[in-house]
Parts: structure tokens; sequence; C-alpha cells
């Protein structure tokens, strides 16, 4: 979980990968489960998968608009140099 106020872009990116890689198990879990048992039983690990997804695109967004000073919560590494103002003198 990442906090939305205080977080890096270097946050962000963890927390996109983590989602990615989450992803890609519960879609092969899903191909797995529609092979063995049929579509029915697969549509709770899909469900899982696209959740996901869309958490790793929502957090590769995040990162994006705090690298270019867009981010629309206030949050002090907003356009900061790669999105991290712990080095940063202003």
């Amino acid at each position: 979980m990442v906090n939305a106020r205080t977080a890096t872009a270097a946050d962000f990116d963890k927390a996109a990968d983590a989602s990615a890689r989450a992803f890609w198990v519960a879609a092969v879990i899903a191909g797995a489960v529609w092979w063995f048992a049929g579509p029915w039983w697969a549509a709770v690990p899909a469900l899982i998968s696209l959740y996901c997804g869309l958490q790793a695109v929502g957090a590769s967004r995040a990162a994006a608009n705090l690298r270019s000073g867009t981010y629309r919560l206030p949050n002090v590494n907003n356009g900061a140099p790669g999105g991290d103002a712990s080095n940063f003198r202003r």
C-alpha cells in the first residue's frame, strides 16, 4: 500500500511492478482454471487479474504525473526531479 500524499515516483513504480506481477499470476491461474474446470469457474481469477491490471496502470500513471508535476493530490514530491524531493533544494 502506498501513501499517495508522501510517496515518491519510485514507490509508485514498485507498486506498479507488484501489481503487474499479480496480474500475470492471476491471468495464468484463470487460464488453467478455464482449461480444467470451465469458464464459469475462471470468472473469479479473471476478475482478480483485471483488478490487478488496473492497479498497475493507475500506479504507473501516478508515477508519471509525479515526475511531470501534474499529480492531483498535495505531495511534496510533485514536480521534483525524478519524482523524489528528498535531495532537492529549492
